[in-house]
């Protein structure tokens, strides 16, 4: 599905407190699961190991974003015996933004990967 414009709008809905509890939960997924994050032509992929616990984790996250970020998609899919985190946004104004998402979480992956 190619994004169009207008959507919905761009932003988060979360306060401060819970988005400091909601990245400490991504890091924490990170530093135990995460294979890689790339980048896409509609916004973000991340693939996780497909250890015990990380897809109920990883599900539970993407539930909690689709409702705070509502300006993307949330999709979590098995595939290649990884977990695949697919965000896509909603309209060409949202795709940076999502390509932007979880920059935090790129030098985990590096680690990982190296």
């Amino acid at each position: 599905m190619e994004p169009t414009a207008g959507s919905a709008p761009v932003t988060c809905s979360l306060g401060q407190d819970d988005l400091t509890e909601r990245q400490r939960r991504w890091h924490a997924l990170a530093d135990r699961a995460i294979i890689d994050l790339a980048p896409t032509c509609y916004g973000l992929r991340m693939r996780f190991r497909a250890e015990p616990g990380v897809e109920a984790e990883l599900t539970g996250l993407a539930a909690l974003e689709r409702h705070c970020c509502a300006f993307a998609d949330w999709a979590v899919l098995a595939h290649g015996g990884a977990l695949v985190l697919d965000v896509r946004g909603k309209s060409a104004d949202s795709v940076p933004v999502v390509q932007e998402m979880f920059t935090s979480l790129r030098s985990r992956a590096a680690r990982q990967s190296g």
